[in-house]
């Protein structure tokens, strides 16, 4: 029954235009930014690293595929909690606008199990659209501007080699898609709660946007709170970089993520095995 449930839930979503719109924007978005860069290489190597650049020995131009990929990712990522959030907002609220939920009940399949079917859809979007996000990026960056060494700061400037790269590509991919999963569902469960797609959307990225805004706030209360708060890692990706990477920071946005998704899930199903459903 779960096989069936899921693959009628992945033709739904595949099936609605909203579900594309997210590729779409990173397709035609992306290969622009990257030209960009690379029209304005000199004049971004003065503007980042100034003088700095005569002091080292550089494998590769410094504004290569790799700082493309790592500026895109930087800046867009904060950005993608509205994409992330697309199929989350719809897949529940969507079928109780529709009136079709009354349908599904009247096989012998319980609410669990058309439940489950739903979340693990809009976690396997999050992840393919994350994937495409950060690798597409990747690929893009490298075929128009080469590959090279990555220049980041970090406690000053850090100089990382080409062969020491990729992997932190995808280090920064695990840490951003856990964030975006927990986004994701936040998203789901208050799609759980609501008739529309649209409210899910507003008051995730209402969430997500004070939650962001509290970890730059230099308030006592603030920074003991902050470690706790999924939101609080949203740019935590950029530890991938670091030398040497923070593995116990990482291990902690891990259980922080995990336990806020625990949650999410719980009141999901909570409130959906008790809900009224009268069309």
């Amino acid at each position: 029954m779960i096989k069936s449930l899921l693959h009628n839930e992945s033709i739904k979503v595949l099936n609605k235009k909203r579900t594309y719109i997210g590729f779409i924007l990173i397709l035609v978005l992306v290969p622009i930014i990257v030209i960009s860069i690379g029209n304005g290489a000199g004049y971004l190597e003065n503007k980042i690293y100034g003088q700095l650049k005569d002091s080292f020995i550089v494998f590769g131009s410094l504004t290569n595929g790799y700082l493309s990929t790592y500026l895109i990712i930087a800046i867009l990522t904060g950005q993608m909690p509205f994409l992330a959030t697309i199929v989350a907002s719809e897949i529940v609220s969507g079928e109780y606008s529709k009136g079709t939920f009354r349908m599904y009940l009247s096989r012998p399949v319980s609410r669990n199990i058309i439940l489950i079917s739903k979340l693990v859809i809009v976690n396997i979007y999050t992840i393919v659209i994350m994937f495409f996000f950060i690798f597409y990026t990747l690929f893009v960056s490298t075929v128009f501007l080469g590959t090279g060494d990555l220049a980041v700061f970090h406690m000053g400037l850090l100089f990382l080699g080409e062969e020491d790269i990729l992997w932190r590509f995808f280090l920064a991919f695990n840490i951003s898609t856990l964030v975006m999963i927990t986004v994701s569902n936040l998203c789901f469960m208050l799609s759980t709660f609501f008739k529309n797609s649209v409210t899910p959307i507003i008051i995730t990225i209402s969430v997500v946007f004070i939650g962001t805004a509290i970890s730059f706030i230099p308030l006592k209360i603030f920074e003991l709170v902050n470690p706790y708060l999924f939101t609080g890692y949203i740019d935590l990706f950029l530890t991938a970089f670091y030398d040497p990477v923070p593995w116990s920071v990482i291990r902690n946005a891990f259980i922080v993520c995990l336990l806020w998704s625990t949650v999410f899930i719980g009141f999901s199903f909570n409130h959906f095995s008790k809900k009224e459903i009268l069309e």
